[in-house]
């Protein structure tokens, strides 16, 4: 009986291994971008919003300026307080105009959205420069989820909400 000679070799090799490996990453990956949930536009949006309204508040006290937020049914921009009138924030500041993606719907649910003209803006809601700012809540929504940016209390500004 002739035994076969003993190679030494037993198992797999490092190249093996990691060539299975990279395969099963690629497969697992290619199954999480077809399996992920859908894109929740609202609360992209009020996670926008929350950011810009912490913005306006932090600018607000170190420019000690009243800067104010203007909501209406296509979105809403800040407004600044200067030489005692409001005025468009300036295009360059990180307070950009924003407007809501289709089918999300911003509810103020402190008062009506503005129905001032451009001529002489006036603002839903302000920030105070010495931080002491009034409690305030909006809400974007659309026909699954309804998200809302609270302001004032400890908390400061923040988000809560999820699908209906």
């Amino acid at each position: 009986m002739i035994r076969p000679k003993d190679t030494g070799r037993a198992g797999f090799s490092l190249v093996e291994i990691l060539v299975v490996l990279a395969i099963v990453g690629l497969m697992t990956g290619a199954a999480y971008l077809t399996m992920r949930p859908a894109s929740d536009p609202a609360r992209a949006m009020a996670e926008q919003m929350q950011l810009d309204l912490m913005r306006a508040e932090t600018m607000a006290v170190t420019r000690g300026a009243f800067i104010g937020l203007r909501t209406s049914p296509e979105g809403y921009d800040f407004l600044i307080y200067e030489a005692g009138e409001w005025r468009a924030v300036d295009r360059r500041s990180s307070l950009a105009a924003r407007r809501l993606p289709e089918h999300v719907v911003l509810v103020s649910a402190r008062m009506p959205m503005s129905a001032s003209p451009a001529a002489s803006p006036v603002p839903d809601y302000w920030f105070d420069p010495t931080g002491a700012n009034d409690a305030a809540a909006f809400e974007l929504e659309t026909g699954e989820a309804r998200w809302r940016i609270s302001i004032g209390g400890p908390d400061g500004i923040r988000l809560t909400g999820g699908d209906l």
